[in-house]
């Protein structure tokens, strides 16, 4: 009995395959179950009798297909002798519903890492993709061109443009004044660590940008009223 359910454990992986297989030809677990009850039934009980069972003179061991122990079940004299079903019933019983109760857990036990794994791949993937779009719709970067373009985080259409006093878009009325510490790279810089930050949070609604003057200072502003976060970006 105890060997049966160590190979009902130790064989879990190819049962849980084999589970798969049969819900798509149409057949239920119970009946999986129970097919592999017999087999492990067969060949443990044939496992044990091999070293006590001899023929003719030369003692030559009877092998599992001449006792036809762990055949396909149809010729299997051990299921076809109604005695046995009879005299062990409780016991059969017994061993059954073991064998099902730790067929069920180990389905139990795999399904639920997948489902997590499952949940934290689609995670990655949504963040992998939120944060290529932000970089490609704000930063997009040309190799044709002499330089690198940056697009204008307010419009998304306009190009950046960088002159000895001020910052300005091509389309919109985007305009930051310069200062020696300021050019495009550190405003693509901070429009990066700004979606970044944004991400962080949690929220995966796609922020805004625009320019306001506050106590008589122009900024860039970060904006989400999903998670009403308002930053200064540069």
């Amino acid at each position: 009995r105890e060997s049966c359910f160590k190979r009902v454990r130790e064989d879990r992986t190819r049962l849980l395959w084999k589970s798969r297989v049969c819900v798509v030809v149409g057949f239920q677990d119970q009946e999986l179950i129970k097919s592999a009850f017999q087999g492990i039934v067969s060949d443990e009980l044939n496992r044990l009798r091999k070293p006590s069972l001899v023929v003719d003179d030369d003692e030559k061991t009877l092998t599992s297909a001449e006792l036809d122990l762990d055949g396909d079940g149809e010729g299997d004299m051990l299921w076809e002798y109604e005695g046995l079903h009879d005299a062990y019933q409780g016991d059969r019983e017994e061993i059954l519903l073991e064998i099902q109760r730790i067929f069920y857990e180990d389905i139990r036990a795999e399904s639920n890492p997948k489902e997590l794994k499952s949940c934290i791949e689609a995670w990655e993937e949504e963040e992998d993709e939120y944060l290529a779009r932000a970089v490609y719709e704000h930063m997009q970067l040309s190799d044709e061109v002499v330089g690198k373009k940056i697009w204008c985080p307010v419009c998304k259409q306009g190009e950046l443009l960088e002159k000895p006093k001020a910052i300005h878009c091509t389309l919109c009325e985007l305009q930051l004044n310069k200062c020696d510490e300021v050019n495009l790279d550190i405003l693509e810089s901070r429009l990066a660590d700004a979606h970044t930050e944004h991400f962080d949070r949690g929220c995966r609604q796609k922020p805004k940008f625009q320019i306001q003057t506050r106590f008589g200072l122009t900024a860039l502003y970060l904006t989400c009223q999903d998670c009403n976060v308002f930053d200064i970006v540069i």
